[in-house]
């Protein structure tokens, strides 16, 4: 089933006494950007989240807040006597120089967010780690529920637009079928005007025959049925599939680019206008499948 890139989950919850948080949301990008940020205290913890979040989404642009609080204490803070004595002094020095009235409370001091540091043993790493886990895959199962249920309704869409375009090549093929006629009698006015009839009917047809391989257009048209089932092929089999569809995009408006340019026939001409048109919205559609 295809996924759309935009999504958003949030999921909660209590594991060994640690409170987590996290909350994903995405959109589209060409290529996966990943933003993740689980504060200060638990920095570490970003390139694991990256690497788990890596391994379940392939596209797309990710931002991941994972928020640790915890329940008990663990004896993450640790005080920094070397600073708090520096900071005492520093204190008292600038009382007696300036003949400041008062004491250096604790009140004071813990004004100095440098006293007290978060230092997270490696067993309360682990822990955290441990209970983070679970969270986040509940996380992005949600998420990827939320991108499916995108993804059907783009699906739909892109399988009208496929419809559409599979009629115009229909069209082009019905058109094409007549053109040398179509061709023969398109010299035949232009010699009337230019030489007043007189070129020889051999020579009118070897221009028509030349004329009519230079137009032809039944490989383009061809090649442009093979896209429409790849295209339709890949929809059904592949998950993450937006790179592929994207391509055969380019390749279907490449065939329309270049029917439109053999073709002297207006009515071609507007048709590979109108399936060009099409493409383009395909794409439009496709640029947010991961």
């Amino acid at each position: 089933m295809i996924r759309s890139m935009t999504g958003y989950s949030r999921a909660e919850s209590v594991v060994d006494g640690i409170n987590v948080l996290v909350e994903l949301k995405t959109v589209n990008s060409k290529y996966l950007n990943l933003d993740v940020n689980s504060g200060e205290t638990f920095a570490e913890l970003e390139l694991d989240v990256s690497r788990y979040i890596k391994e379940r989404i392939k596209r797309g642009t990710v931002k991941a807040r994972v928020e640790i609080s915890l329940i008990e204490d663990s004896g993450l803070l640790k005080p920094d006597f070397g600073t708090a004595i520096s900071i005492y002094t520093s204190l008292k020095a600038i009382a007696e120089r300036l003949g400041l009235d008062g004491e250096v409370s604790i009140d004071s001091m813990t004004r100095f967010k440098e006293i007290l540091r978060s230092r997270p043993s490696e067993e309360l790493a682990r822990r955290v780690w441990n209970a983070v886990v679970p969270v986040l895959e509940k996380a992005l199962e949600s998420l990827n529920r939320d991108r499916e249920r995108e993804g059907l309704n783009l699906l739909k869409a892109l399988e009208d637009y496929l419809d559409k375009l599979q009629q115009i090549s229909s069209q082009l093929k019905e058109m094409s079928d007549g053109m040398v006629g179509y061709y023969r009698e398109f010299l035949k006015k232009r010699v009337e005007k230019l030489f007043d009839g007189e070129l020889e009917e051999n020579r009118l047809e070897q221009e028509v025959v030349l004329l009519a391989e230079k137009a032809d257009i039944s490989e383009e048209l061809v090649r442009l049925d093979s896209h429409i089932a790849s295209f339709r092929e890949i929809l059904s089999n592949d998950d993450d599939c937006g790179v592929q569809l994207d391509f055969i995009c380019q390749e279907l408006h490449r065939e329309l680019s270049t029917v439109a340019s053999k073709s002297k026939k207006l009515e071609i001409s507007a048709l590979s206008v109108e399936g060009r048109t099409l493409v383009n919205k395909l794409r439009e559609q496709v640029q947010n499948i991961e």
